[in-house]
């Protein structure tokens, strides 16, 4: 197989298959191995080569005609052309039809993203699937600025300026029913708020606003990377395939909350290493200083006995007959003074 050498191409990002909450491993995942999948919109070719890896046979179709040149002996075949065109994925078909569509961030830069989806469910064999990663509309940075009165495009994330249609939750779910799919497994890529490339200002947000953004259970999704069936109308599968979603959905997000109590434990666990490190230092400088302390002690004690006995001097001096017989004199030279 031939090489797949880097091309300069924006959305051109190394794929590594086990790397956690990240979409890349997340799609591979879902798409399996040795699979013939329909690829759409794979730029450079970066999954596609992954996909080839894991035995899979992947046909792409890619608008830009130098980064389908990328994909030359990488992918059994490649049709250069726009999805917004309907004919494209039907040049794409043919008889031997799909085990797997994938859509990986394609989706939200097509203005009919349904119309597409409805084409791609033509080209599946029975047992058939979509896996699609998107961006999440609804991610608390979003909100937080659309609250500020900003929806900032940028060259690449949430609001990739290329970005033409937007996608919640919600909106997602609809998008495969609409186009009749029955939604199965979905994963979620997190990124915390204040902490994505909207550089949304932690300090200028009013706590009682963040604690109502934070919320909603999306607020920190950055992804969403999706597994669909092709859905054959029965009632009875689409309650099950609910039930599903939302239990992995419950069963991811206590991971996630399991995970940030590890965080938090190692966190306190290094803050009690740290505590018994200084108190291990306070006792060495403890006994480093007692020596020091018993002298000095010993040494107030002397001070002490000497000021008592020159007190006692005094005392006596004061009591004798020659003391009182000057004391005229003592006065006397007091008043002079």
């Amino acid at each position: 197989m031939q090489e797949l050498d880097q091309p300069s191409n924006r959305y051109w990002a190394p794929v590594d298959p086990d790397a956690p909450n990240n979409a890349h491993a997340f799609s591979l995942e879902l798409v399996g191995h040795n699979k013939r999948v329909l690829e759409l919109g794979p730029a450079a070719g970066a999954v596609t080569r992954a996909l080839a890896d894991r035995g899979c046979r992947v046909v792409c179709i890619e608008v830009d005609p130098e980064a389908a040149r990328h994909l030359e002996g990488v992918a059994e075949a490649v049709v250069v052309g726009d999805l917004s065109d309907p004919e494209v994925v039907a040049a794409a078909a043919d008889d031997e039809g799909f085990d797997v569509v994938l859509a990986g961030d394609v989706l939200e830069h097509l203005s009919d993203p349904l119309g597409v989806l409805r084409a791609c469910r033509r080209t599946l064999r029975p047992g058939g699937y979509v896996v699609v990663s998107l961006p999440n509309i609804a991610h608390g940075d979003v909100k937080l600025q659309l609250l500020a009165g900003q929806f900032d495009y940028r060259e690449t994330g949430l609001l990739d300026r290329t970005h033409l249609t937007f996608f919640t939750r919600a909106s997602l779910g609809q998008l495969f029913e609409d186009a009749g799919f029955l939604l199965v497994d979905l994963r979620r890529v997190v990124v915390p708020v204040f902490t994505t490339e909207q550089a949304v200002d932690a300090a200028s947000v009013d706590p009682a606003v963040l604690e109502a953004v934070m919320a909603d259970p999306e607020s920190e999704t950055y992804q969403f990377v999706a597994r669909a069936l092709v859905h054959d109308g029965s009632a009875e599968l689409a309650r099950l395939a609910e039930r599903l979603v939302a239990a992995e959905t419950e069963l991811e997000r206590e991971r996630a909350r399991g995970a940030a109590m590890e965080e938090r434990a190692e966190s306190s666990a290094d803050r009690l290493e740290t505590t018994r490190i200084e108190l291990e230092e306070a006792r060495a400088e403890i006994g480093r200083l007692e020596p020091l302390l018993h002298e000095a002690q010993a040494l107030a004690r002397g001070f002490e006995a000497l000021s008592e006995e020159r007190q006692a001097n005094v005392d006596a001096i004061r009591s004798t007959r020659s003391y009182r017989l000057l004391a005229p004199f003592r006065a006397l030279f007091a008043r002079r003074s």
